[in-house]
């Protein structure tokens, strides 16, 4: 959680949580309340300052959209190019993910960009299918990558698996419980107790991974 700044005025009639758009949590309350009783009210709203934290970094991330693209959890520094000094395509170097258009065929900085990180989704995503399902002993017919304004993963009646081509900005934790998640859909087609009990043995922490995803306004299948 966020650091907390706590406030204490004789115009506050109760106890008070607000966050600002830089993310900082301000607690403000009435000047001679205890602090411990300030301190209780606090740790029994931690689930709302959470869930609201993250709806101002999603904001926050939003609004970086055109400077920084994230990959597998690390966010980098977007530099658009036209030079033949430089290789035509996507090459990230450090902090930099820099996207060349000179060299190459007739195509937009956005859509080389959505490209690279396709790519990058497939040879990471269709092998740890592969290898997870080897693990959970599940097999499958076939594997697709898309993008989708709805959905992470889905997983048919005819055992075919399609993922969001967009989880590549995520920490590979992230992405190993969608697919977890959606293999364990091979063998439980529902969202029963038993396939949550499946999926926590090869993802223990996934109701962490599982929150992370819900506040992203996204679903699972």
């Amino acid at each position: 959680m966020s650091e907390i700044v706590f406030k204490s005025s004789s115009r506050s009639k109760s106890i008070r949580i607000a966050i600002d758009s830089r993310g900082q949590v301000v607690v403000s309350y009435p000047k001679w309340t205890p602090k411990f009783l300030v301190k209780k009210y606090v740790d029994s709203q931690s689930a709302w300052i959470e869930e609201n934290l993250a709806k101002v970094e999603s904001k926050k991330e939003l609004s970086d959209n055109d400077q920084f693209v994230s990959v597998f959890g690390k966010k980098y520094q977007k530099v658009l190019a036209n030079t033949l000094d430089l290789p035509y395509g996507v090459t990230i170097s450090g902090e930099t993910l820099r996207i060349n258009l000179m060299g190459g065929e007739k195509t937009t900085h956005q859509q080389l960009l959505n490209r690279f990180l396709k790519n990058t989704a497939e040879k990471y995503i269709v092998p740890r299918t592969h290898a997870l399902g080897k693990v959970m002993g599940l097999s499958f017919a076939s594997i697709s990558l898309r993008q989708q304004k709805t959905r992470w993963g889905s997983c048919s009646s005819q055992k075919r698996l399609n993922f969001n081509w967009r989880l590549v900005h995520y920490l590979p934790k992230i992405i190993d419980y969608v697919i977890i998640h959606e293999l364990s859909h091979l063998k439980e087609m529902n969202h029963s107790a038993s396939f949550w009990n499946l999926v926590a043995i090869y993802d223990p922490e996934y109701q962490l991974h599982r929150g992370f995803l819900k506040r992203s306004g996204m679903a699972l299948g």
